[in-house]
């Protein structure tokens, strides 16, 4: 019983080994992506038919990747996410959103009609397994909407990977007739009517400065100021404040010698009694 026991216990470690994280790691594998090509074709989408059923737009674009898997593994099923951002002024065929729409296990819209997620469905082999042709190429189809274009993105992410440096690619298109200096005359600049037109210039020029340099109150106030009638009244006010001045100046010397003429007056009083009071007392026998 020992020995079974021993054997069932040996048996049940084997199996947690096997669930454990170390074994529940991913291959490992250096997938990476490069761009390959890009097409742009002006001409009116032709919603009726075709690759491009349901869509409107100016033009069609055709553009082609290379996803490579440079070992040492094969990719784990459906461990591989690839993510597409279409070019900025192009969206993803209705053909296409229909597609990630009916797999909502695989794909998940990010942004409606620019930006997919989805799962790679199987595995990515290694490129010594395609005869040696170096990875295998896909072709995704856009609507172009604008002629001024900005590149798109393509972005593998595999938890096994040991090399991410290598895993997005920008999509570049080359729109026929359309250059960069085209492009960049079509961005919005500051219009020189506006700021023209702006309040603050408009109040640099007002004429409020004339206005109050010239008030009417302050015109009506000259005449007066200046008129025959307050010129005369000036000229007759002058003579009684010069009199007045006069008075209130000489007043002091008038006081002092009214003043004087009192002392002398009593002096001469004194000295008057003190005669005839000496000549009574002669007279007296």
């Amino acid at each position: 019983m020992r020995r079974v026991a021993s054997i069932m216990c040996v048996a049940l470690a084997g199996i947690a080994l096997t669930g454990s994280p170390a074994a529940a790691e991913v291959a490992s594998a250096d997938v990476a992506i490069e761009f390959e090509s890009a097409n742009v074709t002006l001409a009116t989408v032709n919603p009726e038919s075709g690759l491009f059923k349901g869509d409107t737009g100016i033009g069609y674009v055709t553009v082609v990747v290379r996803t490579h898997n440079y070992g040492p593994n094969n990719t784990e099923s459906t461990a591989v996410v690839r993510e597409i951002t279409a070019p900025p002024g192009t969206v993803f065929r209705q053909l296409d959103e229909k597609f990630y729409a009916q797999r909502p296990g695989l794909c998940t819209i990010v942004t409606p009609h620019t930006r997919v997620r989805c799962k790679v469905d199987g595995s990515i082999w290694l490129d010594t397994y395609n005869g040696g042709s170096g990875g295998h190429t896909s072709t995704h189809y856009f609507v172009l909407k604008k002629k001024c274009v900005s590149p798109g993105r393509f972005r593998l992410d595999y938890p096994g990977d040991p090399k991410t440096s290598n895993n997005s690619a920008s999509i570049p298109l080359k729109i026929p007739g359309v250059t960069a200096a085209t492009c960049a005359g079509a961005q919005p600049k500051p219009s020189p009517t506006r700021a023209a037109a702006s309040p603050k210039p408009a109040a640099a020029a007002s004429p409020a400065p004339t206005t109050l340099a010239v008030s009417p109150s302050l015109a009506s106030a000259s005449p007066s100021m200046a008129s025959p009638a307050a010129a005369e009244s000036t000229t007759e006010a002058s003579p009684p404040a010069v009199a007045l001045a006069a008075s209130e100046s000489s007043s002091p010397s008038s006081a002092i010698a009214l003043g004087v003429l009192g002392a002398l007056a009593g002096v001469g009083l004194l000295a008057g009694f003190w005669f005839y009071a000496r000549r009574r007392s002669a007279a007296t026998p």
